[in-house]
């Protein structure tokens, strides 16, 4: 008499490990890309910064700068001798960094004048990714993501 072997064959094996690649496949696609989110994140929060700045600026009547480059932005005053003073507080002023490495070209701005006779645009790259901060004529910042 012959004994059943309890087991799975070859073939059973290999059409489970073909299904759970396809499987692994298919869920690797479906997961966002986490650092063109941070991107984005990155520049709307710069973006309400700005704006956010600009209005303490003007409504306690001392301008704010703000140091944009490829290693993030810093804000900070100028005191009566002309030096820069850091600004950490509040927490929204600390200096923050990209998280992503992106191209822009180093800007200074200065926050809290009345009218801005010239627009000023921030442009940034990251990958094939290209953006813009444009500042009006009334000192309000707009994001353009392309």
């Amino acid at each position: 008499m012959r004994s059943k072997s309890s087991g799975f064959t070859l073939i059973e094996l290999l059409v489970v490990i073909v299904i759970v690649a396809m499987l692994a496949g298919l869920a690797s696609l479906a997961l966002p890309n986490r650092e063109g989110q941070q991107w984005r994140t990155r520049l709307e929060q710069l973006t309400a910064t700005l704006n956010f700045a600009q209005d303490e600026a003007l409504s306690r009547g001392t301008p704010l700068w703000v140091m944009v480059d490829q290693n993030g932005w810093r804000f900070f005053r100028v005191d009566r001798f002309e030096n820069p003073q850091p600004l950490n507080q509040p927490e929204v002023f600390a200096p923050t960094a990209w998280g992503v490495p992106l191209k822009t070209t180093p800007a200074e701005l200065k926050l809290g004048d009345d009218a801005y006779p010239d627009i000023k645009t921030l442009n940034f790259l990251y990958e094939d990714r290209t953006a813009q901060i444009q500042r009006n004529r009334f000192g309000r910042f707009q994001l353009e993501l392309r």
